[in-house]
């Protein structure tokens, strides 16, 4: 009823008939059901670390910025999250540069 209605659920159906009569047929697409559910995930997860390196590289070229600024070096340990050696590291870079 509703499958007539919709061309494009009729279309799923048909595949749908097709698919659970072959036993190969099946298999195949639910292989790559499984593929395209792993991409999806993939690139869900690299899309979050991505945000989070961004994040990190953010705190990072401020945590510069404040100590080119003369800011003790505890008030940026206490707002940036980062440590004492992750600064002087970034102070020292920073010297170089």
């Amino acid at each position: 009823m509703l499958a007539a209605k919709n061309e494009q659920i009729k279309k799923a159906f048909n595949l749908l008939e097709i698919i659970s009569q072959d036993e190969k047929a099946r298999m195949i697409y639910e292989a790559r059901q499984a593929e395209i559910h792993d991409q999806v995930t993939r690139l869900e997860s690299a899309r979050e670390e991505g945000k989070e390196e961004g994040k990190k590289e953010g705190i990072k070229e401020l945590a510069i910025k404040l100590l080119n600024r003369g800011i003790d070096i505890n008030v940026i340990i206490e707002t940036s999250g980062l440590s004492r050696q992750e600064i002087e590291v970034l102070k020292a870079e920073s010297e170089r540069n």
